[in-house]
């Protein structure tokens, strides 16, 4: 995302496969590339595999790029290339038209950031309105929340939404938060749609900084996220042992 022209590669993480030593630029970008940011997939389909791409910049359309195949050349092979257009009458659609999938990102959802599949809808970031917005991708609707707007506890979600994740049980949806004296992690119900603090940073120890690569260990009962300007990994666990879902 800081550089215009980026790319999306792909690594394999595991240290006896034959591509771990191989990163690979994949056709997630453009040619001449972009600012871009998170990458999500919906696997419902094996053999077609569908992933989303975000952009950090106010023209950045939604990549959506459905590969013919799964496995490590899925990505570096001819797929088809869309773009999102949302409509004002809370309906979207996948258009071909770059221009317009740039002119939808200016006026709906410029500067998107963090992204999350699950079970049939999309959820993204829009930093710049600071917005979480649902892509319900059966009925090719979408609703918007002010995130942080119905907050319990301490705590306050006020400035630009960053990275997202949803847990292991998928009870919670995690964020991160750019700018301001204490960015944070928060927490936000499924149900309810209720949010809450995590953690916080410090007045005048991490202010105007970023919290960054928020995971969950494998038994979910570490929580790890970073803060970036400060170059500080944080790990978390329940005072009574149990995961966060």
């Amino acid at each position: 995302q800081q550089i215009s022209g980026g790319q999306c590669w792909q690594v394999d993480p595991n240290p006896s496969s034959e591509y771990h030593d191989k990163p690979q630029a994949t056709k997630l970008g453009a040619d001449l590339g972009g600012s871009y940011e998170s990458v999500a997939v919906d696997n419902s389909v094996p053999s077609k595999p569908i992933f989303f791409v975000t952009e950090d910049y106010k023209y950045g359309p939604m990549r959506r790029f459905v590969a013919q195949g799964s496995g490590w050349d899925a990505l570096n092979s001819d797929g088809d290339l869309t773009f999102l257009q949302m409509n004002g009458d809370n309906t979207f659609e996948w258009t071909k038209n770059e221009t317009a999938g740039q002119e939808s990102a200016f006026r709906y959802y410029k500067n998107s950031e963090g992204i999350s599949y699950h079970e049939g809808k999309l959820y993204f970031m829009a930093k710049y309105a600071k917005l979480l917005i649902i892509l319900d991708l059966e009925n090719m609707t979408y609703e918007t929340e002010r995130s942080g707007k119905k907050f319990y506890g301490e705590g306050r979600f006020g400035n630009e939404p960053d990275q997202i994740i949803h847990g292991p049980r998928r009870k919670y949806i995690y964020f991160t938060e750019d700018g301001g004296k204490n960015a944070g992690v928060y927490g936000r119900h499924g149900d309810s749609g209720e949010y809450f603090t995590l953690f916080q940073g410090i007045d005048r120890v991490h202010g105007d900084d970023e919290t960054v690569g928020i995971a969950l260990s494998p038994d979910s009962k570490r929580f790890y996220a970073g803060i970036q300007d400060a170059g500080m990994i944080f790990e978390f666990r329940r005072k009574d042992g149990l995961p966060f879902e």
